[in-house]
Parts: C-alpha cells; structure tokens; sequence
C-alpha cells in the first residue's frame, strides 16, 4: 500500500520524471560510450601502424647485411653500405694485422 500523500497524479508526475531521467542517462552514456569507442578504435589502429612500421624498420636494419632490402613489398637500395654493390668488400677476406706494444 502506497502513503495517503502519494495519490496517482504525483505518482504519475514521478514515473514521467524517472522517466525522463533514465532517457537523459541513456544519452549521456552512449556519447560517452561512443567517444571511448572511438578512442579506443583510434588507439588500437595506430598502435598497429606502429606495430607495422616497427617491423618494416627492423626488416631494413638487418636488409643492410644481405644488400637486399625491401619496405613495403619495394626494393630499396642501401647507399654507402661497402658490403654493396659493384665495389663491395668482402668482410671474410679481411685480414688484420694488430700489432700491440706492451712496452
């Protein structure tokens, strides 16, 4: 049983009221809801692209001892690399001679 100063009008004013309340609430979460889908979203597709450029960068590190690069499905030539090219230098025939002083 309902209180005597809770007749069906102020009831009724009541349940419009929670009403209302819960549609602005449900407004309010699916926006913030959303922007945190969408920050989400964002963040993971640029951690990805990093995650892509990483390995491409780390394929072009060890592309430089093989003088075959590639980035991105692209042959890319190494310059400056003496281990490349028409004067390349073979790092096995190398010999060295060091003479250390102990004197």
């Amino acid at each position: 049983m309902l209180p005597e100063w809770l007749d069906a009008d102020r009831l009724s004013i009541a349940l419009v009221g929670g009403i209302a309340s819960l549609v602005v609430a449900a407004i309010v979460v699916l926006r913030w809801m959303r922007r945190l889908a969408l920050a989400v979203l964002i963040s993971v597709v640029l951690i990805g692209v990093a995650a892509v450029l990483a390995v491409q960068w780390s394929g072009l590190r060890d592309c430089q001892e093989t003088c075959s690069c590639d980035v991105f499905g692209r042959t890319v030539q190494v310059p400056s690399n003496p281990l490349c090219g028409p004067d390349r230098i073979d790092p096995g025939r190398i010999d060295v001679d060091i003479d250390i002083d102990t004197g």
